[in-house]
């Protein structure tokens, strides 16, 4: 009888420490399912959902993380302004109105003044050039002033993840043409930034200064004679069924983006989810170049159908062409004076950013090659 009894007891026991063990592992469980509970991430832009920062950097991101994280993050996404406009994003972040999206700074100079610099008009550059060069400053740990780099000085309450520049910028008309330097003097051009409003004024262009997403309706009408852009955005906007004259072979720098969180947003995140989000930033980068540059290739192509004309800087008047370079010279030293005197290092920016620039495979005047 004893026996018995001895024989429950120690049955009783391990039953308990059975069910113990069960109520550890699903404790456990709970545990890990509620580590990876999902996370739910309202992504915008103002740009239309055909954009190429959209279309070939955002939404492979978003799908990329999505796959990394097996889920765990899910991505709800609002393109075309339907729930922030152009250049708005950056606002929308920091007020928690979304938790990701396409920031623009260069249209924000009061915010972001030292954004404009990869708008620098240069001799010689592309997409793939100036995209790793903006990537380099961005992720640059030199220091730029008071011990601080260039991200921290600008985007200091963001994290940052870049995505490739536009292609270079030309200048492209509704018909007007520049056979004389007196063709160029008077022209109305729509100017992205402080930069190319610098170079309008050094080269008697009329500066128009608007974002991309208001230009169709003023080209339309008629408001002004064309605009410094990128080839490969027309379709964006749907350019191309305006443009019919462009100057190529002189580059008019390179409008930068990127996918930002706020700092806060991006310190919530667990750390699998932000290793994430980094190695999927690094597979796209340059896919999302290369789509500028096969744009472009399809847009000249399907314009010049259209009767587009696309001339040659090198094939324009030897006036002319010594008038558009004696403005990017001129541009590049009123830029920086532009920011010193506003207490900020535009010297040491736009030196490091040719430096920057040259070690990727671009070009610049002899004149800003000696600037020190």
């Amino acid at each position: 009888m004893k026996r018995n009894n001895s024989r429950f007891l120690v049955a009783s026991v391990g039953l308990l420490l059975l069910l113990g063990g069960c109520s550890d592992a699903s404790d456990s469980a709970t545990s890990a399912n509620a580590d990876e509970e999902t996370i739910k991430l309202r992504a915008a832009t103002g740009l239309s959902a055909q954009h190429a920062w959209w279309e070939a950097s955002m939404e492979p991101w978003m799908e990329r993380v999505e796959e990394l994280t097996d889920g765990q993050v899910q991505f709800e996404s609002f393109a075309g302004g339907e729930l922030v406009s152009v250049p708005d994003e950056a606002e929308a972040l920091q007020s928690g109105t979304v938790d990701v999206a396409i920031v623009l700074p260069i249209y924000q100079p009061d915010q972001f003044p030292m954004a404009e610099v990869t708008m620098l008009p240069l001799n010689h550059s592309d997409t793939l050039i100036a995209s790793k060069a903006w990537k380099k400053l961005l992720e640059s740990q030199e220091e730029l002033s008071d011990g601080k780099t260039y991200s921290e000085m600008q985007f200091g309450d963001f994290k940052v993840f870049p995505i490739a520049t536009t292609q270079e910028y030309s200048i492209s008309t509704t018909g007007h043409e520049f056979n004389s330097v007196d063709d160029v003097k008077g022209t109305s051009l729509r100017t992205p930034s402080r930069i190319h409003e610098v170079y309008s004024e050094k080269t008697g262009l009329k500066s128009v200064t608007m974002p991309a997403v208001e230009m169709y309706d003023s080209l339309s009408r008629g408001t002004f004679d064309g605009a410094f852009y990128s080839i490969a955005d027309w379709s964006g906007y749907g350019f191309q069924d305006l443009f019919t004259y462009t100057v190529q072979g002189i580059n008019f720098g390179h409008f930068n983006a990127f996918i930002g969180m706020s700092k806060e947003k991006w310190e919530e995140m667990p750390e699998n989810v932000q290793e994430a989000m980094t190695q999927a930033n690094e597979e796209i980068f340059e896919p999302g170049a290369q789509e500028w540059i096969t744009r472009a290739d399809e847009t000249i192509a399907d314009s010049e159908k259209l009767g587009g004309k696309f001339v040659n800087f090198s094939e324009l008047d030897q006036d002319v062409q010594d008038h558009f370079n004696t403005g990017i010279e001129n541009t590049w030293s009123d830029y920086a004076e532009l920011l010193e005197s506003n207490g900020l290092p535009g010297k040491e920016l736009v030196v490091m950013w040719r430096d920057i620039l040259i070690e990727e495979g671009g070009e610049v005047p002899e004149e800003i090659m000696n600037l020190k």
